[in-house]
């Protein structure tokens, strides 16, 4: 069963996992660069690369999780501040303990680390097919074959490849979804190539990075994403990654706002949610008035989108939200205290919610009760809740 109450999802983000390499202990690490295989704290995206002896930060209520070149893995609970490779010594610190026991820090044997292995070799070849459709840095394996699949826009097909100094290259997929990288272009460490549709318009350039193949033994996926994310190849890191996150990182949310998990405000000032996401994901959120009664506050519409991108930090109010959220008035002596709940689920909810159509509308008891019914009936849907108080001076 994937439903999680709030005190289920709080315990989950106790829970602090690291696999191990041989040689390593519970103690202090060798200074050594990481790859984000998953998280909610705002500012780390899956891939993306973490510098040696680089300070992370991960606020209270966000967790986030690392994969060193060594397949070692890390899953650090906020809060928390400092670097990677300076984490407490087991034997002097009660945040070091067991998976299940809810502790900081947490460290198992070399069979997991083997069994995220497999999967991420299994993914290199997709990950090492380059998008010609999609701008920005892309790696490919040193003595590699290089294929460029299909883009994605017809706007894109064909397309024409071009070098400056090199002679043009027109891509047509006509028998299949990939092609060979052309002759006519070098596949050389930094080459930018410009990509055009059929109209000659250039769309966007992408740069070409070799990385070193060699060195990596089978099944080391963990050096090859931590090469990938040192390149700038963030994406194609993210992608050898997702087999690993789907093995060992549930869908987990984020929600605080931008004074913290545990705000105040005056009467009336404005509220700013922050919310992150492991993975895409739909989200529903609702706010709890001074009278107890439940409003739907995103999506702000019902034709509003649920679907968000995973770990990229959302702000509400803002784009995606327009409607401006304020602090309670007070009424006397009664609290103006507020409460926000936000749900994440794995797939759209949005014909089974109540109040989907009357966004910013309280909802009655009756579809109040019917939603929490609803939420308590998804057996087959991962979902996750997280709350915040919005507490009223």
């Amino acid at each position: 069963m994937a439903h999680r109450t709030l005190s289920g999802l709080v315990a989950t983000a106790l829970t602090l996992a690291a696999v191990g390499a041989v040689g390593v202990t519970a103690g202090r690490a060798a200074a050594e660069q990481a790859v984000v295989v998953a998280s909610t704290a705002p500012g780390y995206a899956q891939g993306q690369l973490v510098p040696d002896g680089t300070a992370v930060t991960v606020p209270d209520g966000a967790n986030a999780m690392f994969l060193f070149a060594n397949g070692r893995m890390l899953r650090v609970k906020g809060p928390f501040d400092g670097p990677l490779d300076r984490m407490p010594d087991a034997s002097g610190w009660t945040g070091v303990g067991s998976l299940v026991g809810g502790e900081r820090f947490f460290q198992t044997d070399l069979g997991a680390a083997r069994a995220v292995g497999t999967p991420m070799q299994k993914g290199e070849e997709q990950v090492f097919t380059l998008d010609p459709g999609r701008a920005g840095t892309q790696c490919v394996k040193s003595g590699g074959t290089v294929l460029l699949r299909k883009p994605a826009d017809p706007a894109l097909i064909p397309a024409t490849l071009r070098a400056e100094g090199h002679e043009a290259a027109t891509l047509r997929w006509d028998k299949g979804t990939a092609v060979p990288w052309p002759r006519e272009l070098p596949m050389a460490d930094g080459t930018a190539v410009s990509v055009a549709g059929p109209d000659g318009r250039v769309r966007h350039s992408l740069i070409l990075r070799v990385i070193a193949a060699d060195g990596i033994a089978a099944g080391q996926g963990a050096e090859l994403a931590v090469r990938l994310a040192g390149a700038g190849c963030a994406a194609q890191a993210a992608a050898l990654l997702d087999p690993v996150r789907d093995s060992v990182a549930p869908l987990n949310l984020y929600l605080a706002t931008d004074r913290g998990l545990y705000p105040t405000y005056r009467s009336g000032e404005t509220v700013t949610l922050v919310l992150q996401t492991n993975r895409d994901a739909h989200l529903y959120c609702y706010l709890r008035n001074t009278r107890g009664q439940l409003t739907p506050i995103y999506p702000p519409g019902p034709s509003a989108s649920s679907l968000v991108e995973g770990h990229r930090t959302l702000t509400l109010a803002g784009d995606r939200m327009p409607v401006p959220l304020r602090a309670a008035e007070r009424s006397g002596n009664l609290s103006a205290d507020q409460e926000v709940r936000c749900f994440a689920a794995g797939r759209d909810l949005g014909a089974d919610l109540p109040g989907r159509q009357d966004a910013f509308r309280p909802l009655s008891d009756e579809a109040a009760a019917r939603l929490e019914r609803t939420l308590a009936s998804l057996k087959q849907t991962e979902l996750v809740m997280a709350q915040v108080i919005l507490r009223v001076e």
